[in-house]
């Protein structure tokens, strides 16, 4: 802790603990903290700075691992409901669910799911690129697609619900 004076007289001091990033050197400056540098980091109180070791999380890694495994699961399952949708394309149930617009929105989820893949390993320019830039671009045009067909379903139902007026004898 640096010391502070206290009162009028220089040989009374008051104990103040550095903060933290910061550090107390005795042997240069009892009385001032010093900063560590960009690429060091120190806890509150400490004498000296310690260099920042970066850490990524591998390909090996559990959490990654059952990451991954659920990611493949779901793009295994969307690609399974897109043939079973393609198989049953004329039927009704296809139609009202949206048709083409389907295919569309699995595609779309599936390749934001691909997006998961790149959050593992040391990053690169191009992996944090690919980190963010399909899943908000696909993922936007999935949602938009929900936005488009809720709409088409209020639309049915309102015109559906209107009852036409009787005529009117004159």
């Amino acid at each position: 802790s640096k010391k502070m004076p206290d009162g009028i007289h220089r040989c009374c001091f008051k104990c103040e603990i550095c903060s933290k990033g910061t550090y107390l050197k005795k042997t240069e400056d009892p009385y001032e903290c010093i900063n560590c540098k960009d690429t060091e980091w120190s806890a509150a109180g400490s004498t000296s700075c310690n260099l920042r070791e970066l850490e990524f999380v591998p390909f090996t890694d559990i959490g990654a691992i059952l990451i991954m495994v659920g990611a493949w699961a779901l793009v295994v399952l969307t690609v399974a409901m897109s043939v079973l949708f393609a198989i049953n394309y004329n039927t009704p149930v296809v139609r009202s669910a949206g048709g083409p617009m389907c295919f569309l929105i699995f595609g779309c989820l599936c390749l934001s799911n691909v997006s998961v893949f790149f959050y593992f390993g040391k990053p690169t320019g191009s992996s944090c690129v690919m980190r963010l830039l399909p899943f908000l671009m696909f993922y936007t045009v999935c949602l938009s697609c929900f936005v488009v067909r809720s709409f088409q379903i209020v639309f049915h139902f309102q015109n559906g619900c209107q009852v036409p007026k009787a005529p009117q004898c004159g």
